[in-house]
C-alpha cells in the first residue's frame, strides 16, 4: 500500500494545511480591535452628553440666581423711598448683557444660597413718569431693574430685567 505525505492526509481529512494555522487569531484580534473601538467610542458620547447635562445645570442655577436677585431689587424699590431717592439718579445700562456687577456699581445684592460662585447683583435706573389720561391724578414712577446671576462656576451668567411701576407716594 502506498503512503501518503501530510498534506495529502489532510486535505482528505479535511483538515487545513499548516500554513493556515494562524488565521483565526488575526480575525479573534481585528475582531477585538473593532469592540475597543466601538466602546471608546460610547465613552466619548457619554462623556459629551455628561458636560452637556452640567452646563445645563449651571446655567439654570445662575438663572435661579439671577431671578432671586430680580425680586429682591424689586422688594427694596417697592418698600422704602430711600432706594427710590437713590436710584433717581443712577443711569440706565447701554449694554446689560456686558455688565459685569461692578460698572457702573450695583444697587445691591441679593441672596441666592450657597450653590453660586457670586451673589447676585442689581441695579435700578429710573425710566419716567407714568400719567394717567384724566388731569390731576397723581403719577406713577417706572424704574427699570436689571439683576446679574452666576451659576456654580463664574462661566455662567444670566442676566435679567424688569419694569416695575411704583404709585405715587
Amino acid at each position: 500500500m502506498p503512503t501518503m505525505n501530510s498534506s495529502a492526509r489532510s486535505m482528505i481529512a479535511g483538515t487545513p494545511p499548516r500554513q493556515q494555522r494562524g488565521a483565526t487569531l488575526i480575525v479573534a484580534l481585528v475582531m477585538l480591535l473593532l469592540i475597543s473601538l466601538l466602546a471608546v467610542g460610547g465613552m466619548q458620547g457619554s462623556i459629551m452628553q455628561e458636560r452637556m447635562a452640567s452646563n445645563a445645570h449651571d446655567g439654570a442655577i445662575s438663572f435661579q440666581a439671577s431671578e432671586a436677585g430680580l425680586r429682591q431689587a424689586e422688594v427694596d424699590l417697592i418698600g422704602t423711598l430711600a432706594t427710590r431717592q437713590a436710584a433717581f439718579t443712577t443711569a440706565r445700562l447701554n449694554t446689560p448683557w456686558n455688565w459685569n456687577g461692578t460698572s457702573p456699581a450695583a444697587s445691591g445684592t441679593g441672596n441666592a444660597g450657597a450653590g453660586v460662585s457670586a451673589q447676585p447683583v442689581y441695579h435700578h435706573a429710573r425710566l419716567a413718569d407714568v400719567c394717567p389720561i384724566e388731569p390731576g391724578q397723581p403719577c406713577f414712577e417706572r424704574f427699570e431693574v436689571t439683576s446679574r446671576g452666576q451659576g456654580g462656576s463664574p462661566d455662567a451668567i444670566s442676566v435679567l430685567q424688569s419694569t416695575v411701576l411704583l404709585p405715587p407716594q
